[in-house]
C-alpha cells in the first residue's frame, strides 16, 4: 500500500531580523503517522509550527501543501484541517468546560445539535463527565490539557498538531494523553508532536524529526536511530575483588572499557555478544567473580545529545 502524504513543507524558511529561525527546511509526513518534532530551546520547533499553521506567513521560495493542494491559495480553509493542542491552555478561563466546547464549536460553525452529540462523546473519551460544570481556571494542568484535546477535535480535523501536549503532568494524566494519542494514531490522524520528552517520542513516535539551529539534523525512526548510531549497548561491571593493576591494564587494552565513580567498569559497544564472550574469557582467566552486570540499550535521548553536539561542533567550524 502507497502512503498518501499528508502534509508536505517544501523549504520552510523564517527570518527574525538577523536571526535565521528555520532554515530551508523540508519534510513530509504520511497519513496515520506520528512525527516528533525534536530539538533543543530555540531550534525554531515552534516557528515551524506557526508556518505549519498559518500563523507566520510564508517566505517566497516556501510551500506547504495539505492533501496535495497548496495552502497558500486558500489559507482560512487549511486552517480547519488542523487541531491544535497547545502547551498552555487556551481555554478560556471563566468558562467552565462546556462553555468552552460549545464556544468552539460555534467558531467552527457546528451546528448546535452536533455539537452537543460530539461534546457528550468527547467528555466521555477524556474522563470530563463529572467536571462538565467546573470552570476552567479550577481545573488541574492534566484536566486543563484533556479539555485542550476536546477544543482540538472537536470540528474532527485530520491533522493534529500537539505542543508538548504531557509537559507538566502527573504520570496518570500523562499516561491517559499518550495512550489518546496512540488511539487517535489508529483512527487515522495524522500528528505532528513537539516534544522535549525523549522517551516519550521513542515509545509512540514513528519517525522524529530533530532540528537544531533552525536546520532538521535527522529525519528517521526512532529504533532505527539507535541501531544507526555507532555504540547501541552500555556494558556495565563490577567485580567483587579489586584488580590487580596489570589486569586493569590487560582489561583496557582488550575491551577499551572505562572505570566510573560508582565503581562500575563501563563498555560502550556496538557488538556486545562478541565483546561479553572477550570479557568472560578474561574473567575465566583470572578466576574472577562478577558481582553486578548489566546491559543497558543506547536511548533516543543519548542519540538525540550526540547528533546535537556533532551538529553544533560542525557549526562552530564554520565560523
Amino acid at each position: 500500500m502507497v502512503n498518501q502524504i499528508i502534509i508536505n513543507a517544501v523549504n520552510l524558511t523564517k527570518r527574525f531580523g538577523t536571526l535565521l529561525a528555520v532554515d530551508n527546511v523540508s519534510f513530509k509526513i504520511n497519513k496515520g503517522e506520528i512525527v516528533g518534532l525534536l530539538g533543543p530551546n530555540g531550534a525554531g520547533k515552534t516557528t515551524t509550527i506557526r508556518l505549519l499553521t498559518g500563523v507566520f506567513k510564508l517566505e517566497k521560495n516556501s510551500k506547504i501543501e495539505i492533501f496535495g493542494e497548496n495552502i497558500s491559495k486558500h489559507p482560512t480553509k487549511y486552517k480547519r484541517y488542523f487541531g491544535i493542542v497547545p502547551e498552555v491552555s487556551n481555554a478560556y478561563s471563566d468558562y467552565n468546560v462546556i462553555q468552552n466546547i460549545r464556544f468552539s464549536g460555534r467558531i467552527y460553525g457546528i451546528p448546535k445539535n452536533e455539537i452537543e452529540k460530539r461534546s457528550k462523546r468527547l467528555l466521555k473519551q477524556f474522563n470530563l463527565e463529572n467536571k462538565k460544570y467546573s470552570k476552567t481556571k479550577t481545573l488541574s494542568k492534566g484536566l486543563k490539557q484533556r479539555l485542550n484535546f476536546c477544543l482540538a477535535l472537536l470540528h474532527e480535523p485530520p491533522i493534529l498538531i500537539l505542543d508538548e501536549p504531557t509537559s507538566g503532568l502527573d504520570p496518570i494524566s500523562a499516561k491517559i494523553l499518550r495512550e489518546t494519542i496512540l488511539s487517535l494514531k489508529n483512527e487515522g490522524k495524522t500528528i505532528l508532536m513537539a516534544t522535549h520528552n525523549l522517551k516519550e517520542a521513542q515509545t509512540i513516535c514513528d519517525r522524529v524529526l530533530i532540528l537544531n539551529k533552525g536546520k532538521i539534523i535527522a529525519d528517521e525512526n526512532p529504533d532505527t536511530l539507535r541501531k544507526d548510531f555507532k555504540e547501541l549497548m552500555l556494558i556495565m561491571f563490577k567485580f567483587r575483588d579489586r584488580l590487580s593493576e596489570n589486569q586493569q591494564k590487560e582489561l583496557i587494552d582488550i575491551l577499551n572499557v572505562n572505570y566510573n565513580q560508582i565503581g562500575f567498569y563501563e563498555l560502550s559497544t556496538n557488538k556486545p555478544l562478541e565483546d561479553i564472550a572477550i570479557l568472560n574469557e578474561f574473567v575465566k582467566k583470572y578466576n574472577l567473580d562478577l558481582l553486578d552486570f548489566k546491559v543497558k540499550e543506547t536511548s533516543l535521548e543519548e542519540v538525540f545529545i550526540e547528533l546535537i553536539n556533532k551538529d553544533s561542533l560542525k557549526n562552530r567550524g564554520k565560523i
